[in-house]
């Protein structure tokens, strides 16, 4: 047995989902089934989890209920937790609509065993809509700061070690707390250029006025953002970046009045997350 081929058989892959479009998670199931032995799905209190059990069941995934939408970090949580009391020992990490090719997992898993301070593995995010996101390293594969959480794989030592992901976050800011932490203790996220995945951005709408573009998001998002763009640096001791989350802050507050509709529920829930984002605590690491 190579190398690589050991490496895929310490790899599983978590799927997390929320109300997902069933088509696009059957695809993303049915394009990572062939490559990985287990697939854990956490639902965070979905309208149709009815249809989630029935592609669960039908794929011989196992799968994880909340009886409430718990976010993201908890969720990512709780299926690393699953794969490590099944001595995996990395975690492909999926949004419901993302879609991996068939090369993907051994791909990403020839880099598992170059260097054991690599916790994320991470390859070139490609938005349906929008194209290439995030990084892209020049060459075979580069450090980066940080990743976008779907489609990376991750040392499930490194995520035990720094306490795993900070479920105070909920939703936004996640994945950079998640890297800067594992950079912090001198771990490393890399991404390769030599595998793409298919993703779509959340749920944010994109609007364009004459050649700016910005994501217009719901009430209930934009609490999460203004919270986030506070807390997350606050509690990592990064107080320039905590002075660009006031720049955000107030520059979404001024999209929001120029461009978007609901500006009242919008503005309210974004001074509603400013506030508590300055008034949070931090976490307790490990």
């Amino acid at each position: 047995m190579t190398d690589a081929s050991t490496a895929v058989k310490k790899l599983f892959a978590g799927i997390i989902t929320f109300n997902p479009d069933i088509p696009l998670l059957e695809r993303n199931i049915a394009a990572v089934r062939p490559q990985v032995e287990l697939i854990v799905i956490v639902d965070n209190h979905s309208e149709n989890i009815g249809q989630i059990k029935t592609l669960a069941g039908k794929y011989h995934c196992e799968i994880i209920c909340n009886n409430q939408n718990k976010g993201i970090a908890a969720a990512l949580n709780q299926a690393t937790r699953a794969g490590e009391a099944q001595d995996y020992e990395w975690m492909l990490s999926l949004d419901q609509d993302s879609e991996c090719p068939g090369d993907f997992c051994s791909t990403l898993s020839s880099f598992f065993t170059r260097d054991p301070h690599i916790a994320i593995v991470a390859p070139i995010i490609r938005d349906r809509k929008n194209g290439i996101i995030g990084h892209r390293p020049i060459g075979e594969y580069g450090e980066v700061r940080t990743c976008i959480t779907s489609g990376s794989c991750t040392r499930l030592t490194a995520w035990n070690e720094i306490g795993g992901y900070d479920e105070k976050l909920f939703i936004d800011s996640v994945d950079f707390d998640f890297c800067y932490r594992l950079r912090k203790v001198g771990y490393k996220v890399i991404q390769t250029d030599s595998v793409v995945l298919e993703h779509s951005i959340g749920e944010a709408k994109r609007t364009k006025f004459f050649n700016l573009r910005f994501q217009e998001h719901s009430a209930f998002r934009y609490y999460y953002i203004a919270r986030n763009n506070i807390y997350y640096p606050k509690k990592n001791h990064l107080y320039i970046h905590m002075i660009r989350g006031y720049i955000r802050n107030l520059k979404l507050i001024s999209n929001i009045l120029l461009f978007e509709k609901d500006k009242k529920a919008k503005i309210k829930s974004i001074l509603r997350g400013w506030i508590v984002g300055i008034a949070m605590r931090a976490k307790k690491e490990q």
